[in-house]
């Protein structure tokens, strides 16, 4: 008998430490992801503020915890693709693979969100894959509850755009818009698809509604003025290209727009 009470105490000894064990390691666990967190907020608020070089400092910090976290790497990647844009419209292309490369080890996560496919494909849009971009901004749609198909739709209409396939792409910018009817940069290019198309009625009406978004929105002003001009509606274009010098003095696309004016003077 005092055998097995014996045996049977060392086994309740030994069964209290791996518990002791086991709780050790989930507390040290929790504090882990909470510190990770922490760092991860603080590297999406130095972003927001525009501040990649601190956010990126953060994100590594976080992955440093966990390294397979896919909102850890997805906010990563976010860091390269806004340090992609270089000035004079040039692009950063050792960025832009630093932004594929992390988006792609997101994606190898079970529970990378559907946000990782949709910036994705945004990433590949630049880098003009647009078949690629479609397969990306598609499989994020399929995503039960997926609560942002205009960039979706958006995303899949530019790479349409891009391929020449002008009716597939005014298909799918009039789709974002039926998700969200405010966004300035679908209906410009909703804009571009209808000119191509030779519908500039409704291309008109498009870059106005992007200009009534965003009242500043060059771009939009632009291509108003030049379908205008296509109408023969002179005055109204002459107005319009004003507007675009007035918006961006001294830029390359005033300049354009100044000699367009000059064949426009009464």
């Amino acid at each position: 008998m005092k055998m097995i009470q014996r045996r049977v105490g060392i086994a309740w000894f030994l069964w209290a430490g791996v518990v002791a064990s086991l709780v050790g390691g989930c507390t040290s666990s929790v504090q882990m992801r909470t510190q990770a967190d922490d760092h991860y907020r603080l590297a999406q608020s130095y972003l927001s503020n525009a501040s990649p070089l601190l956010a990126e400092q953060e994100i590594r910090k976080a992955l440093t915890l966990r390294p397979d976290d896919a909102r850890y790497l997805e906010c990563l990647a976010l860091i390269h693709q806004i340090q992609v844009y270089q000035a004079q419209g040039t692009l950063n292309l050792t960025r832009l693979q630093l932004a594929e490369e992390a988006y792609r080890a997101a994606l190898r996560q079970a529970d990378a969100p559907p946000s990782v496919l949709v910036n994705y494909s945004t990433v590949l849009l630049l880098q003009e894959r647009p078949d690629e971009a479609i397969v990306m901004a598609q499989r994020a749609l399929q995503v039960p509850g997926y609560d942002q198909p205009a960039r979706a739709y958006t995303n899949i209409g530019i790479a349409y755009l891009k391929k020449g396939a002008l009716t597939q792409a005014a298909e799918h910018f009039r789709k974002a818009i039926d998700y969200q009817a405010n966004l300035p940069e679908v209906h410009h290019n909703l804009g571009i698809a209808y000119a191509g198309l030779g519908r500039r009625a409704e291309a008109i009406r498009a870059f106005r509604e992007a200009i009534r978004f965003r009242p500043s929105y060059v771009d939009a002003h632009l291509g108003l003025g030049k379908v205008l001009l296509e109408e023969g509606r002179k005055d109204e274009a002459r107005v319009v290209f004003e507007r675009v010098i007035a918006l961006a003095p001294g830029s390359d696309i005033a300049a354009d727009v100044r000699e367009q004016l000059k064949s426009l003077a009464p």
